[in-house]
């Protein structure tokens, strides 16, 4: 299968899925859309869940070029409240990695977990973690040293984890309004209180990005050539 059209797959299976969830979705239904035979999409997908598991990778992997063209366009990105609200904002409009973010199991099913595609993104992402955070610390970017204390990271993502969850509390805010008030609480409970000059962030910035270019080289091995991913999908 060309790269374009395995992308064309990938593309229809991403719609599908956000449109109607995992469990309505079949082979036959993503080979329509995209305009190819199932045997096509069995050539490069063994199943159902190595199919919509290279969706999640993808999705994965789009998000995290966000993230480093933020950072490449200003360093100042590399602080964590400011990654924090940049990501929501970028999450929140693409339906399906909003569905992976909030746990949306009438979405997503048990997908995640149930392929092996989805447990390597899973737990590619949760390794990165810690050293981001070491990172982060070392460079006076986190008031906390996660060496010292095990349960920064839970509080951290207790915390963002109430900004994507909390739809019914936001009071009429749009994103933007969320994606700032996620920045503050960021920037006042896990921050010092005064934060590195711009070229100390610059230095920061540059481990950032090559430690997530090293993840996205690996998620992406599974892919197809990554050209051509596709535009975030707008939601509300």
């Amino acid at each position: 299968m060309s790269d374009a059209r395995a992308h064309r797959v990938l593309d229809a299976a991403g719609d599908l899925l956000v449109a109607h969830g995992y469990r309505r979705v079949t082979i036959a239904d993503v080979a329509e859309r995209a305009g190819v035979g199932k045997g096509t999409v069995y050539l490069h997908w063994s199943s159902k869940l190595e199919l919509f598991g290279a969706v999640l990778v993808r999705e994965g992997i789009a998000l995290g070029r966000e993230h480093l063209a933020a950072l490449r366009a200003d360093p100042e990105h590399v602080a964590l409240h400011r990654t924090l609200a940049d990501m929501f904002l970028v999450i929140m409009r693409r339906p399906l990695a909003r569905a992976l973010y909030t746990g949306d199991a009438s979405l997503l099913g048990a997908l995640a977990s149930d392929t092996k595609i989805g447990r390597s993104v899973a737990v590619g992402a949760a390794a990165h973690q810690p050293r981001h955070l070491e990172l982060l610390h070392r460079h006076g970017l986190l008031a906390d040293d996660p060496a010292e204390d095990p349960s920064l990271y839970y509080r951290l993502a207790a915390t963002s984890l109430g900004f994507f969850l909390g739809d019914d509390l936001a009071g009429g805010a749009d994103l933007t309004e969320r994606a700032a008030a996620l920045g503050l609480v960021v920037r006042r409970a896990f921050e010092p209180a005064e934060l590195p000059p711009r070229d100390a962030l610059a230095v920061a910035a540059a481990e950032v990005d090559a430690e997530y270019s090293g993840l996205l080289a690996e998620m992406g091995r599974s892919l197809p050539p990554l050209d051509h991913l596709s535009s975030p999908q707008e939601g509300s």
